[in-house]
């Protein structure tokens, strides 16, 4: 068993040490039937798409020079006839050599049409080309044959573009530009005033889109004026809506570098409160003057159904002082118009009033139909008095007999006996049996 295992073992080492020499043996005998081109294996990617073989290509038959131009002569009159019928086949003129030599390679007539049609619409925008210019440049020479003639006849300088003019064009975007940046220097200088931003509980959709419209409105005309107010909205709803449609009209408001101060604090965490002062119709203090140190607020609120004093309610409970604008002592107002304003007109106002400190040229933005002309004032004034003056002519009450008992004032009363109003005439007792037989009489006679 031992002798058996031992020869099992040395058999199995002799395999062993031979297999390394055959493997290179059969090595060289598959190089050796291969032969010298499979020296180099190239790796092949099984999910390429196989190339496919190039066709065999026919044998070029040889054509000579003279049946070349034979057949160009065909072709060309074949272009001619197409084009002389209207087809869409460029004309001779533009056909160039380069076009020949294409079209002569080229081996149906199919595929001749589709290069004739190719080539007849670069003709047909080439012409289209030269149309236009030729009748801009006419136009041209028409516009400058007008300023030439104009310019005979005015010697003085004409300004304008295309003119000897000094002045440079001005477009939109540098005015926008200009007036943010005399917006960023109200923000240094300018005094400010604050739109009350807090009513959209108390508005529904419809006043709020007016709201936001008439906010917009405030925004942009403040911005128009030479000196602007520091206008900051403040108690600001960013998801009321309100706000969302402020935000449709003006869609950069909330940019940092655009100049519009908008707020969700309320307007006593941002400025000094003995500052402020509410603009409140339902108060009964005017305001007679502008105090540019003063702070105005404005409720930002449509109220076209609730005519609630929730402004007034506000600035109470906050301890703000409150105005009003002094409407009645410098307006006559129509009857049935109501004495509302819109906050664009609030702040054209406010502009006014601290740009020239009248009253009378302030109030020139409250609308022309809420107020009564002078002429339609004086007759409405002159119809009130004769109406005061029938209604006092048509009393019965005397009150000069109550200037006698001056000295007694117990006298002096409503039991004194006045003087006789009217003296009875003598023959004007009524008489009740006469009355209607008269009558019937004056009746019978005129029968």
């Amino acid at each position: 068993m031992l002798k058996t295992l031992s020869r099992w073992r040395l058999g199995n080492q002799l395999l062993r040490a031979a297999a390394p020499s055959m493997r290179h043996a059969s090595d060289a005998a598959e190089k050796s039937f291969a032969g010298p081109e499979d020296h180099s294996k190239k790796y092949v990617n099984p999910f390429s798409q196989a190339i496919p073989a190039a066709p065999a290509t026919p044998a070029v038959i040889e054509e000579s020079k003279e049946d070349r131009e034979k057949r160009l002569k065909v072709l060309q009159l074949e272009v001619d006839i197409a084009h002389q019928e209207g087809r869409r086949v460029p004309a001779l003129s533009f056909m160039q050599d380069h076009h020949w030599e294409h079209v002569l390679t080229l081996p149906t007539k199919s595929a001749r049409i589709k290069y004739f049609a190719y080539l007849w619409q670069i003709e047909m925008k080439k012409e289209s080309e030269q149309q236009k210019k030729a009748q801009r440049a006419e136009a041209t020479e028409k516009r400058l044959a007008e300023v030439r003639k104009e310019r005979e006849e005015n010697t003085h300088i004409i300004y304008g573009l295309g003119h000897t003019s000094m002045f440079l064009r001005i477009y939109d975007s540098t005015i926008n530009h200009w007036q943010n940046n005399r917006l960023t220097r109200a923000m240094q200088f300018a005094p400010k005033m604050v739109m009350d931003c807090s009513y959209d509980s108390h508005m529904n959709r419809r006043e709020a889109t007016y709201a936001a419209k008439q906010l917009m409105l405030c925004f942009a005309e403040n911005r128009l004026n030479d000196e602007p107010f520091d206008l900051h909205f403040c108690n600001a709803q960013m998801e009321g809506s309100c706000m969302q449609g402020l935000k449709r009209f003006i869609p950069t408001m909330l940019n940092p570098e655009f100049p519009m101060n908008v707020h969700t604090q309320c307007f006593t965490e941002l400025f000094p409160k003995q500052n402020l002062v509410y603009l409140t119709p339902h108060c009964r203090e005017d305001l007679v003057t502008y105090n540019p140190d003063d702070v105005y607020i404005v409720g930002a609120m449509v109220d076209t159904m609730n005519n609630e004093p929730l402004s007034l309610a506000k600035a109470k409970r906050m301890g703000l002082r409150m105005a009003r604008l002094p409407l009645d002592r410098y307006l006559q107002w129509g009857s049935g118009s109501g004495k509302s304003l819109t906050l664009n007109q609030m702040i054209n106002i406010m502009l006014d009033l601290k740009n020239t400190g009248d009253w009378e040229a302030a109030l020139k933005h409250v609308p022309r139909r809420k107020v009564v002309q002078d002429s339609e004032f004086q007759q409405r004034k002159e119809r009130d008095q004769w109406s005061m003056g029938t209604r006092a002519r048509k009393l019965n009450i005397r009150v000069d007999h109550l200037l006698d008992y001056v000295d007694d004032r117990r006298k002096a009363s409503s039991f004194g006996t006045p003087k006789k109003l009217r003296e009875r005439r003598e023959g004007m007792e009524f008489q009740l049996d006469t009355w209607a037989t008269g009558k019937q009489k004056k009746k019978q006679r005129n029968n």
